[in-house]
């Protein structure tokens, strides 16, 4: 894979559990995804200075700490890159609301625990998107 094929495969993750992180990064990293980390919104805001390109995917945890959410990732991130970036929201949360919260924003919600087929399913099906 060239270095432009790799940026072109960048996915963000930010999850507050570092079991987590390691884990969904490990998952990507083996399906040829490289990988940008942080645990919480403040720390993936002070570093975007330094992702290695703009993203093809964001993927977050819905629940963050200090009243953060998933979705304030995303729009951060969308943000940095100036254009739409296409996003997935992990939430054990199944409510009705959390589904129409998602689908008005225009990322995919994923339920924990997240099977790893549905997760690869995912993932390719919003990079060639």
């Amino acid at each position: 894979m060239t270095a432009s094929e790799a940026q072109g495969r960048l996915i963000v993750v930010v999850d507050d559990d570092p079991s987590i992180v390691e884990g969904l990064a490990m998952v990507l990293e083996a399906w040829d995804f490289q990988v940008f980390t942080a645990l919480t919104v403040d720390d993936l805001a002070r570093r975007l200075a330094d992702m290695p390109g703009a993203p093809g995917l964001v993927l977050a945890d819905h629940f963050l700490p200090g009243n953060r959410t998933g979705a304030e990732v995303v729009e951060l991130v969308r943000g940095h890159v100036g254009r739409p970036v296409p996003a997935i929201i992990l939430t054990g949360d199944t409510t009705p609301e959390r589904q129409a919260e998602a689908a008005a924003a225009g990322y995919r919600l994923l339920h924990k625990p997240v099977q790893v087929p549905a997760l690869r399913a995912a993932v390719e099906e919003l990079f060639k998107s």
